[in-house]
């Protein structure tokens, strides 16, 4: 186990934030976790010194300086179908496998349940954590089971979905697990039943200009790869870290006072008493899109991105995300809060 000192997250990081990891170690397979552990705890270098869990890097803001942690890059690989029928296949995915070549695998296999989160960058095995949805579908609406291995009996387990108490951009592994457990695979429950058009603007648009009304898991792939690449800057070309700030639920009463004023916005009825508001809408119309806050800026084409316009650091995100959230409250009285 090759455990190195003194790594650049800059390299781990799409926002391209952060100073170095004091200690740095990939794992490629779930076997060598509990050694990672013995290590950790018998060698007088790491001891008190925390693992820190990294996946894609793609939804995290990270220090600068040296963070103190030895960071754990899980690499773990593999693809099976586990169990397959008429009209649903299981499959399971190793944590480490890059989460849109899994989502183009099960599109190949006209399997639907995962095309409508295409192209969102990051591994398999962050996507429970932060129940990671996009249009109208969460990764909770498919998984069937989660193997992870307990830090605290340094044993495998397997958590049902209900175990995971998924909620909006929330799970057991973000709450009362929060650094319990490490993602080694997870288990997702697939349709071969043709997809429907995800009921949102730009899909719905998309689908009448091309004139398909009954669009198979490919069409709907290539239609949320089209629209996503015209809103979201590839982290490759342009750092951040996706949407920023969760899009937040309030109550009817707030949202109708809204629309008083705003008669032609898009809000998402949750149900009776709740609505659900596109934070980017509300980061649009408090007049932010495209603004600039020094290194960091708005993405012009999507007000719900921050993009670091060069040599960003925590502070200068932390800086924006508050003067943000300061702006957004003072028009509409809704507080934004953060995802990554």
């Amino acid at each position: 186990m090759n455990i190195q000192e003194n790594v650049d997250i800059k390299n781990y990081s799409t926002l391209k934030v952060g100073g170095v990891f004091r200690y740095f170690v990939t794992i490629k397979k779930k076997e060598d976790l509990p050694s990672l552990y013995a290590i950790a705890q018998s060698d007088v270098r790491y001891k008190s010194i925390p693992i820190f869990i990294l996946g894609g890097g793609s939804n995290s803001i990270f220090s600068d300086g040296v963070l103190n942690v030895i960071a754990t890059k899980i690499d773990i690989k593999g693809f099976e179908v586990i169990k397959e029928d008429a009209e649903y296949a299981e499959i399971r995915a190793g944590a480490g496998e890059i989460w849109d070549e899994l989502v183009g695998k099960t599109v190949e296999m006209s399997l639907s349940g995962l095309e409508s989160l295409s192209a969102i960058p990051g591994v398999v095995g962050a996507t429970p954590v932060q129940n990671v949805g996009a249009y109208g579908a969460e990764v909770k609406d498919s998984i069937i089971e989660v193997e992870v291995f307990d830090t605290f009996d340094k044993t495998i387990k397997y958590l049902s979905n209900n175990d995971c108490k998924f909620g909006y951009r929330d799970s057991i592994f973000k709450g009362e697990a929060k650094g319990r457990y490490i993602i080694t695979s997870v288990v997702y429950r697939l349709s071969k039943l043709s997809p429907k058009i995800p009921k949102y603007p730009d899909t719905e648009r998309y689908f009448k200009e091309k004139n398909i009304t009954n669009p198979n898991v490919k069409d709907v792939r290539d239609a949320i790869i089209f629209i996503r690449s015209n809103k979201l800057p590839n982290p490759k070309d342009i750092p951040n870290v996706g949407s920023f700030f969760k899009n937040p639920i309030i109550s009817k009463d707030i949202a109708d006072q809204i629309l008083i004023n705003y008669p032609n916005a898009k809000f998402f009825p949750i149900d009776e008493r709740n609505t659900k508001i596109p934070a980017g809408w509300l980061i649009e119309n408090a007049g932010l899109k495209g603004k600039s806050f020094g290194k960091v800026a708005v993405y012009d084409k999507n007000a719900l991105v921050l993009i670091n316009t060069g040599g960003a650091t925590k502070e200068d995100i932390i800086k924006t995300k508050n003067e943000i959230i300061k702006i957004v409250q003072d028009k509409f009285g809704i507080i934004l809060e953060q995802e990554p």
